[in-house]
């Protein structure tokens, strides 16, 4: 495909953005230029590969990238024999080993995550050996040649080090001795031509015998090297050759041992370039929201939720873009996009091209991952105004030089995009072009999506088989764009009501309409009618879409409470059984002790069997008193509720499995509010029925549980100097004991001190569900140490 197309398409930018995203100068390079895939089962296996990495990286696992330069220059270099290489290179080199060695630890540590890219990443051959050897030899920081590179080097080193350290003594001798003489010009040791010299001033150069090197500019100060570090100086550059001969012997050793190893090294670039730019899209996808679409065989092209990639990447948008939805292919291979100009047919023809043309590179497309796309053998775009001065072509005559190379080329498995088919000449003359086009395009089974303003050729999409009508939405009341693709409808251009809104006259505006004529007029009406009833048709979609989520939400609501109130029943029933348990025990105890009892004092046997069968009559009296209140048995279904439920009557709910009082007779909905224990809920009637014993209950709305009075009970606690968690659970055990007791009023004594106590008391208190009321200490009684407690009422059931 051409860069003409890329250029058309925008997609050159979306491979800068790719590019941008690199680790290596080669991957971004190679990201730049990219081109479509050869087939089907290469751009799935892109595809797949880019989902395999970004699901990796969506869980928050980091993949082995990092930053590594093109060594094929140097690799090239090293093939000359007798060549070496610079202490840079090898820096490279090592980058590229170094990276290969932990990509592949990496993958053999992953292999279950990676099936896709361990097939990329298995032709790594990390060279140990050879990265050791590098490392060994050059400092990769500073690219000095390290002292251990080889035997000899160290030795010179040592000797250098040593000549250095004696010229530097002498050197220092003499500047003490001439400074004080006053024969330098400044008091330092300084190099020349590579020899260390001192700065003679030049009136004293007679004073001092030796070798000149240089001068200043004025010529007033002469840089000599003396006569007695002569020999020194030449010491010391003898060892400085001998070293750099040396490095050289290194360099050429580990050049020698680079070109012994450029297929792996060349292989190594390869699989870590592939990564890197397998990586870049990964990276792309997930930051645009990106998905894998799914590869469809049969040509059939539908985008759902589609973004064009260029303005999701932009963070300045005033407003988030119109995601697009659009299919073609199935049922007609055709369609014609029309609406209002500015309304977005250009970007949605090439939103389309666009992510057709990313697919065919094995790219992921910024729209929902139910997408379908075919894989296209070519790509054709035609958009945008290609009039050309310097070919002396006019707009239309460039225009139909665009598609007369489309319709001599196009075939089967191809994607056509044409803009403002037909435009730029006669209307009726330029709309037969039109028509003829997709005509021959859609006979051929190519895939076409056209735009255009023609209004002859909806009518012509309508009519004829295997091409559709498509159009942009446009809001009537502001006259603005939606950016919302219609399928199966035509759009309006809007040119007189937009006139209308612009100050056009009237008198313009019905003058126009009248010279439309009827059936132009006619078309325009029908098309703002079907508008007008799809808009009311989506209102109410979007309003019984609302009216579900209310009723699923009431629903779940509902559910949770039934749930709610079964788990609290069986709670109930369970300490019920409990406390029943505990009361037979202590029954059964009390028993044996009496009998017990009787024996000490003497009685005689038959006193015993009668004392035994009175105590045994009172036991099954108990249980059975006990097993009424242990269960809604007792309340079981007598029959269906037949006419009105009445407040206050008994029933049994049979869904929850609970006998319950009615609140409120039945409403229009055919509920009925009931209440069991502390819960109330409104139930079908249908899932109540009579319970027994109906009339003799005391469950009524007016009913309440009376509970004795404890013999000690006491109206006014003390918890002055208790810390404040004790105190609370004192507290609320007192409150709870004088409810039960039947106590409307008491007392509790927590002192001043603080105030800690007092206030976390009080703050307590108002929130505790058993109180009514508290008196504070501010004004209403003497004793700021005193809190007077308000205790509610009983509770009903």
């Amino acid at each position: 495909m051409s860069n003409h197309l890329y250029q058309t398409l925008e997609f050159d930018k979306v491979l800068e953005h790719l590019a941008r995203r690199t680790h290596s100068p080669l991957a971004a390079e190679r990201l730049r230029g990219l081109t479509p895939l050869p087939g089907l089962e290469p751009v799935r296996k892109s595809l797949a590969r880019i989902s395999e990495l970004r699901s990796f990286m969506d869980s928050g696992e980091s993949f082995p990238v990092g930053n590594f330069q093109d060594i094929d220059r140097y690799l090239q270099l090293a093939a000359v024999e007798e060549s070496y290489l610079e202490p840079g290179a090898f820096r490279h080199i090592y980058e590229v080993l170094d990276l290969a060695a932990r990509t592949q630890r990496f993958f053999s540590k992953n292999q279950t995550d990676f099936p896709l890219l361990q097939d990329v990443a298995a032709p790594l051959a990390p060279n140990t050996a050879l990265t050791q050897e590098i490392s060994n030899g050059i400092d990769l920081k500073t690219l000095e040649i390290r002292d251990q590179a080889s035997r000899n080097l160290a030795t010179i080193r040592r000797k250098m080090a040593r000549a250095r350290e004696r010229l530097q003594r002498e050197l220092e001798t003499l500047l003490d001795r001439l400074w004080r003489k006053g024969v330098l010009q400044e008091r330092l040791i300084t190099m020349r031509q590579g020899r260390w010299v001192l700065p003679v001033k030049e009136n004293h150069r007679h004073r001092i015998k030796g070798v000149l090197h240089d001068q200043s500019a004025s010529g007033a100060t002469l840089f000599i090297e003396p006569l007695e570090t002569l020999e020194l100086n030449n010491q010391v550059r003898r060892l400085e050759a001998d070293e750099g001969h040396e490095i050289e012997k290194v360099l050429r050793r580990l050049t020698d041992l680079v070109r012994a190893n450029s297929a792996d090294l060349e292989q190594n670039l390869e699989v870590l370039v592939r990564l890197d730019c397998i990586h870049a899209m990964a990276l792309a996808s997930r930051e645009l929201n990106q998905h894998e679409p799914a590869l469809d065989t049969r040509g059939f092209l539908k985008i759902k939720g589609a973004r064009h990639p260029l303005l999701a990447q932009r963070r300045d948008m005033p407003s988030p873009v119109v995601p697009l939805d659009l299919a073609v292919g199935e049922g007609f291979n055709t369609l014609v996009i029309t609406g209002p100009n500015a309304g977005g047919k250009t970007v949605a023809l090439k939103t389309v091209g666009l992510l057709a043309l990313m697919v065919t590179c094995g790219l992921h497309i910024p729209a929902d991952p139910d997408s379908k796309m075919p894989v296209f053998n070519r790509i054709y775009a035609h958009v945008g105004d290609a009039q050309s001065i310097e070919m002396d072509l006019s707009t239309f005559s460039a225009h139909l030089k665009g598609i007369k190379a489309i319709v001599d080329e196009a075939a089967p498995g191809d994607l056509v995009l044409i803009d403002e088919i037909g435009a730029g000449t006669d209307p009726q003359e330029g709309a037969a072009i039109a028509m003829a086009v997709t005509e021959a395009l859609t006979s051929r089974g190519v895939l076409t999506v056209v735009t255009t303003h023609q209004g002859a050729l909806k009518a012509f999409a309508h009519q004829t088989p295997g091409i559709a009508n498509g159009s942009m939405a446009f809001d009537r009341k502001t006259l603005t764009p939606t950016y919302k693709f219609r399928p199966n409808l035509p759009g309006s251009s809007y040119a007189l009501e937009i006139a209308t809104r612009m100050g056009l006259t009237e008198t313009i505006i019905t003058r126009s309409r009248s010279l439309m004529g009827s059936h132009a007029r006619r078309l325009e009406d029908l098309i703002l009618q079907l508008q007008d009833q799809i808009e009311q048709n989506e209102r109410l979609e979007r309003d019984l879409a609302t009216q579900k989520l209310v009723l699923e939400g009431l629903t779940k609501k509902y559910q949770e409470k039934n749930d709610l109130l079964g788990r609290e029943v069986k709670q109930l029933r369970r300490k019920a059984a409990e406390e029943a348990s505990a009361i037979i025990k202590q029954a059964n105890a009390a028993v044996e002790k009496a009998i017990q009892t009787i024996r000490q004092k003497g009685g005689s046997s038959r006193s015993i069997r009668e004392a035994r069968a009175l105590i045994e009559e009172e036991r099954e009296t108990l249980r059975k008193e006990l097993g009424a209140t242990s269960s809604d048995e007792e309340y079981r279904q007598e029959g269906q509720i037949r006419g009105e439920v009445r407040a206050g009557s008994l029933v049994y709910w049979t869904r929850g499995g609970v006998a319950a009082t009615v609140l409120s007779a039945e409403d229009t909905t055919g509920h009925v509010l009931i209440a069991s224990g502390n819960l109330k809920v409104r139930v079908p009637k249908a899932e109540l029925t009579r319970a027994k014993g109906q009339g003799k209950s005391t469950f009524g709305l007016n009913s309440h549980v009376a509970v004795p009075y404890p013999d000690k009970v006491r109206t006014e606690i003390d918890i002055r100097g208790t810390h404040v968690d004790e105190a609370l659970m004192a507290v609320d055990k007192f409150v709870n004991d004088a409810m039960l007791a039947g106590l409307r009023e008491v007392r509790i004594i927590h002192g001043v001190g603080t105030g800690t106590l007092r206030k976390s008391v009080i703050a307590f208190l108002k929130e505790h569900p058993l109180i009514h009321g508290v008196l504070q200490a501010d004004g209403h009684q003497e004793n700021p140490g005193v809190t007077i407690v308000k205790i509610a009422a009983g509770v009903r059931v």
